[in-house]
């Protein structure tokens, strides 16, 4: 996969200056087969196709849980990248996106996640600084990719944890340049953020336990049913 830097994932090179809200709804759903017609990947991409999203937030643990299913198995494009836009006070509008058509959408920093388990954060307010995910932050079950993120690697800009607002864009990278529209299949919601929602998040190392547990009952189970 392509490498990503704040040089080439930002159209028209900048953000736009002033900072505004985003128009915030709780929550998403988002309908299937809604791929845009700018989008210019080859195939189907329907595990860039977004279903539903969810940010968790743990206010005890200071950590985020950002779950998105698709109408796809996470992988099947192999450049897929799992873009979240997050406004943490200081989300401002791409230029690249105003000029087609999406013009509610506004951050200050994004979470790339991989579908090879790699992820990152890149602080679009900060110069570009980037921070790699811990090690077993993503998993991935069935069509749902899901990832576990420290509060303390988002920048605060004006807004408490509890109130940032995300926008998902899936990507296939595996032509052109990230400064490309044409390379984004969906957003989710369409032209708008969606709301952080209160609730537990369990720490990285007992999300892995979770995923653990129920592929080892997974494996007894077919081991019975064979029997």
């Amino acid at each position: 996969m392509k490498k990503v830097t704040i040089a080439n994932l930002l159209c028209a090179g900048a953000l736009a200056l002033s900072p505004a809200l985003s128009h915030a709804v709780v929550g998403i759903t988002d309908p299937v087969g809604d791929i845009l017609t700018t989008f210019a990947g080859q195939g189907p991409s329907n595990d860039l196709d977004v279903l539903d999203a969810t940010v968790l937030y743990d206010s005890s643990t200071n950590l985020y849980r950002l779950s998105a299913t698709l109408n796809g198995a996470p992988g099947t494009t192999p450049a897929g990248l799992y873009v979240w836009g997050v406004n943490t006070g200081a989300g401002t509008t791409n230029p690249g996106f105003v000029a087609n058509g999406i013009d509610g959408v506004r951050f200050n920093e994004v979470v790339l996640l991989q579908p090879d388990g790699n992820g990152s954060i890149i602080n679009l307010g900060g110069g570009g600084a980037t921070t790699n995910l811990p090690a077993g932050s993503i998993a991935i079950s069935g069509n749902t990719i899901s990832a576990i993120v420290p509060g303390s690697l988002l920048v605060a800009t004006g807004f408490n944890p509890i109130d940032y607002t995300w926008n998902l864009w899936p990507r296939d990278v595996s032509f052109g340049t990230l400064t490309d529209f044409s390379q984004i299949a969906d957003f989710a919601p369409n032209n708008a953020n969606f709301t952080t929602t209160p609730g537990a998040v369990p720490e990285p190392e007992a999300y892995l336990g979770i995923i653990a547990g129920l592929l080892f009952a997974g494996g007894v189970a077919r081991r019975r049913a064979a029997k």
